[in-house]
């Protein structure tokens, strides 16, 4: 009760803030479909509107604040302070019809975005990783990018849909520590970069493909498919699926505990074929998701888990602000919000 007592005192006062400019001059800042707020503790110090608006809180942002994006399409940033990033979801919310935050184009991620995190968003452009610490809930992304001579360290995904997790590099560098958690992965890469190196799958669904060396993975109740030759050393798998489409086994060779492999998606999901999209049906078929269950005892992928997988954001968001044309007879003015609750 009292977290979420804080959460809807800091709603409203970022929603009151924004009444408060548009009462004392701003008269058409509500209209803008984009608006996005900066907190600095648990004050509200900044509002801003338009496509830019992303751009201009983050400029005004120092190291911890939290920037709130309403509904709406951004044009991104590139990020070199450790901030946090909040959307209003990641898609539609049919259920209540908010509309989804997007941010377009490509931007980096810089060492000084460390400890930053991003949930509710819509990524439509290719996120370059140079920093460590960061983490994505709730989030579509269509492209992560490695480079050479980076070194990139402790990235958790949870609830995210990565359409791309690629490698553009000539050279080495380091991928390691990445924890994928509820989420639906596609690896692409080249077999002198080390993309998989150390990083943990938890109820997830890797696709790897264009030959990539995978080595010591750990993964728990996750469903793996190979759609090109790879090499694969010192994994662990436990409670997984392997699908092989064609391709020799991923588990071979491998430390494992219950695996499972089959040939064809057909074999694994109700509808999903192995193109990766934000509203595809990733439910298993019911005698796999009754009969081949985690070590929790809940079925395998991403629908099963401590942390099955949503889109709703976890914190309160503003789904409408309503206000009044003008002034009553005694001078108040008629203000109506409708929040919704993390999860709701």
């Amino acid at each position: 009760m009292k977290s979420n007592t804080l959460q809807l005192k800091k709603a409203l006062s970022a929603a009151l803030f924004i009444l408060l400019l548009s009462v004392v001059g701003t008269k058409n800042a509500l209209a803008q479909n984009q608006v996005a707020t900066l907190q600095h503790g648990d004050s509200i110090t900044g509002v801003y509107y338009g496509e830019s608006a992303f751009n201009s809180a983050y400029s005004a942002a120092v190291n911890g604040d939290i920037i709130t994006l309403s509904s709406g399409t951004f044009s991104c940033v590139s990020i070199s302070k450790s901030i946090t990033v909040r959307g209003a979801g990641c898609v539609l919310d049919t259920l209540t019809q908010v509309v989804k935050t997007q941010v377009t184009g490509n931007f980096f991620l810089n060492i000084g975005a460390a400890n930053s995190s991003f949930e509710g968003i819509h990524f439509s452009g290719t996120i370059g990783m140079d920093a460590s610490n960061v983490s994505f809930e709730k989030c579509n992304i269509y492209t992560i990018s490695f480079y050479s001579g980076h070194n990139i360290f402790n990235w958790q995904f949870v609830n995210c849909i990565i359409k791309n997790c690629s490698s553009t590099a000539s050279g080495e560098y380091s991928a390691m520590g990445l924890s994928f958690i509820n989420s639906v992965v596609r690896f692409v890469g080249y077999r002198h970069t080390n993309i998989n190196y150390a990083n943990t799958f938890n109820n997830s669904i890797v696709l790897f493909n264009n030959g990539l060396y995978i080595k010591n993975i750990v993964a728990y109740n996750s469903i793996f498919a190979t759609v090109s030759d790879h090499t694969v050393s010192g994994c662990t798998f436990f409670n997984c699926i392997g699908i092989k489409t064609g391709e020799t086994s991923l588990f071979s060779g491998q430390t494992t505990t219950n695996v499972m492999e089959m040939n064809g998606y057909e074999d694994v999901f109700e509808t999903f074929t192995g193109t990766v999209t934000y509203n595809n049906n990733y439910q298993l078929k019911e005698d796999i998701a009754t009969s081949f269950l985690g070590h929790d005892g809940t079925e395998v992928g991403i629908y099963g888990g401590v942390m099955p997988y949503r889109t709703r954001p976890n914190y309160m968001i503003i789904k409408s602000c309503n206000v009044a044309g003008r002034t009553s007879e005694d001078n108040k003015l008629g203000v109506e919000i409708e929040l919704l609750n993390a999860g709701e």
